[in-house]
């Protein structure tokens, strides 16, 4: 590299006082330096922010953390990591940040070299690695899925290859599809791999470069067995709003990029976006091409289109 590309990570916080400091400590320990470090906390109400000015102050060498002005509002995910890419200072790249999580030291180097060498800087291009689950208290839990080299829209419309903290993209994607088009309530991570996958490059990296924290809580089905991840599924995707939800954030990108989707594009989102019929039902189910990673959901997709759900 002739000169050393920037890279702006953008970390949204709340009560995260019990395990953001060491978030912080890895990326201060990353092998790349040209980064700076902004951090929106989201009306947090235990010592998130306290903490974090201390944190900032206590460490002025080194690579800049800027701590952004939010007013206490709370905009919640994903609209946070919206705000701070409209309120950060461009950059060469931009790789989400989550508060609890840990990134081991040539995360940000690996990332910036892949995306030099395979993604044009003229298209909206996303980068994302593979990386690792642990619980709270250390143990190794489970690699994230192995993914396609070569995501394609059929990959993003109900699932999301890889999860935001593992993202790395570059200064087109975010004027093209964040300052120049409304998300809506699309995930961040989601609606910038549809958006590359379908109008520029996503690159695809074996190489684990983060530990994903699952606390207590949150370790259930999908650390479990297919039997019991398709159990899942189907309670809370009937059950729930969250298949809806997508469909309609389907509807939504389609519509805000219709001038710029091909006509293949256009086709396939139409299927999966327009009012259900017997008809259209059958043609979801038997869709030809996988849409999600794991075979129990993969199952429970195609049950929910039977039964007209989505």
């Amino acid at each position: 590299m002739d000169a050393m590309p920037s890279v702006n990570v953008l970390l949204a916080a709340y009560n995260g006082s019990g395990y953001i400091e060491r978030q912080l400590d890895s990326l201060l320990a990353q092998t790349y330096p040209n980064f700076t470090i902004y951090i929106r906390d989201d009306g947090s109400t235990d010592h998130t922010v306290p903490l974090l000015k201390e944190y900032i102050s206590s460490h002025s060498a080194g690579p800049k953390i800027i701590l952004l002005e939010s007013g206490g509002k709370n905009l919640r995910c994903p609209a946070s990591f919206y705000q701070i890419l409209r309120e950060c200072a461009p950059a060469d790249y931009y790789a989400f940040c989550d508060q609890d999580d840990v990134w081991y030291p040539a995360k940000i180097q690996w990332a910036v070299e892949a995306a030099e060498e395979k993604m044009p800087k003229n298209k909206p291009g996303v980068y994302f690695s593979a990386y690792e689950y642990y619980t709270d208290a250390g143990d190794f839990l489970r690699r994230s899925p192995r993914q396609k080299e070569r995501i394609a829209l059929t990959d993003t419309l109900y699932y999301t290859p890889a999860s935001g903290f593992v993202l790395l993209f570059n200064e087109t994607a975010r004027q093209e599809l964040v300052l120049k088009a409304d998300p809506g309530n699309e995930m961040h991570d989601r609606w910038l791999l549809r958006g590359a996958a379908c109008f520029g490059t996503v690159v695809s990296d074996p190489r684990c470069t983060a530990r994903h924290i699952r606390h207590a809580s949150a370790v259930t089905a999908e650390d479990s067995s297919n039997a019991n991840l398709f159990r899942s599924f189907i309670q809370n995707e009937i059950g729930g709003t969250a298949m809806t939800d997508s469909k309609e954030c389907l509807r939504h990108f389609q519509e805000t990029f219709q001038g710029r989707l091909s006509k293949e594009q256009q086709k396939t989102l139409s299927l999966f976006t327009a009012p259900n019929s017997f008809l259209r039902q059958i043609k979801k189910a038997c869709y030809p091409k996988r849409l999600r990673a794991r075979l129990a959901g993969e199952l429970a997709i195609r049950i929910l289109f039977l039964l007209g759900k989505i």
